[in-house]
């Protein structure tokens, strides 16, 4: 998974056809866009999403900014809508403040024991991301301190991720 940027593109009102396509061009020739979803520009850097930033602001356009994650092809998504959308392109993307990611660290604790946690951890786990050595798992950020409950009462132990992997 890949941090990614999204920003939003507003239409100014009581604006000519041709004032948009300009600030498409000039978007074009100066920032590397890596994927759209309607008005959302999606950039993969900090320096890009500072030149998208500065384009839009000049032209009074700039919405929302989002900081996403870019899943890999093989995430498992439960209620994709609830956190994150799936790109004109194809591609997968979570809110980055709506996820946070765990997984089962494989030298604590006995098969039998990561299991029986892995069932009880099911009812707040959004998604799962295949990885090696452990899976990936996806829930809501508010769940934190439940899955960390979960696993001493089991005797295992979680990894928190919270940087590109």
């Amino acid at each position: 998974m890949k941090r990614m940027f999204g920003v939003e593109m507003q239409a100014p009102a009581g604006k000519l056809p041709g004032f948009y396509a300009q600030v498409i061009h000039k978007i074009g020739d100066n920032v590397n866009v890596f994927d759209r979803d309607g008005q959302l520009l999606i950039v993969e850097g900090e320096h890009d999403r500072q030149k998208l930033n500065e384009l839009l602001t000049k032209a009074s356009m700039l919405g929302e900014e989002f900081s996403l994650w870019l899943l890999p092809p093989d995430t498992e998504i439960i209620h994709l809508d609830d956190i994150g959308f799936e790109s004109q392109e194809g591609h997968t993307y979570l809110y980055a403040d709506r996820v946070a990611f765990f997984s089962l660290d494989v030298s604590a604790g006995d098969d039998q024991d990561q299991w029986a946690a892995l069932e009880q951890m099911k009812e707040t786990i959004l998604g799962r991301i295949p990885s090696t050595p452990a899976d990936l798992y996806l829930i809501d950020p508010a769940h934190d301190q439940l899955i960390d409950g979960i696993a001493r009462a089991y005797n295992i132990s979680v990894l928190w991720q919270d940087k590109d992997v």
